[in-house]
């Protein structure tokens, strides 16, 4: 089976629960934004302790975390990083292996910037994606 088809066969399932469209899509977007952020190690610590704050569903959360994984996760702090010096900066990284460099000026900030501008985007747009998917799919069971 997918792993688009299984995601699918979870978000359904928590619609089977009683939850919203709307409660779903908030716990999995909040989920996803947690993932984004650079914090390897505790994202599931920051999933269930925000959604214990928010009152959301932890396991949707969690899932939501999941957009971190291994094969993934090089290429989003690298991202986040190059995106974050191009806010900060105006300019891409200048790759620099010296000990002369102030680290946490150079990549850990600019990191941490990324990480939260793309946590945003993807976060938002998971929202209303999933909304309206769930949304739809109610409609056409009511037909």
């Amino acid at each position: 089976m997918k792993f688009s088809s299984k995601l699918k066969d979870y978000i359904i399932r928590f619609s089977k629960k009683g939850l919203s469209p709307k409660e779903i899509a908030s716990a999995i977007a909040i989920g996803i934004f947690i993932g984004c952020t650079p914090f390897i190690g505790i994202h599931t610590l920051l999933a269930i302790f925000i959604a214990s704050i928010l009152r959301l569903n932890t396991f949707a959360v969690i899932i939501g975390t999941q957009i971190s994984n291994p094969i993934s996760l090089p290429f989003q702090l690298f991202i986040s990083a190059e995106i974050g010096s191009l806010i900060l900066n105006g300019h891409f990284l200048h790759l620099k292996f010296s000990r002369d460099i102030n680290y946490f000026k150079h990549y850990i900030v600019p990191m941490l910037m990324g990480s939260f501008f793309i946590g945003i985007i993807i976060s938002s747009m998971s929202y209303f994606l999933i909304k309206n998917f769930l949304k739809g799919r109610k409609y056409k069971s009511t037909l």
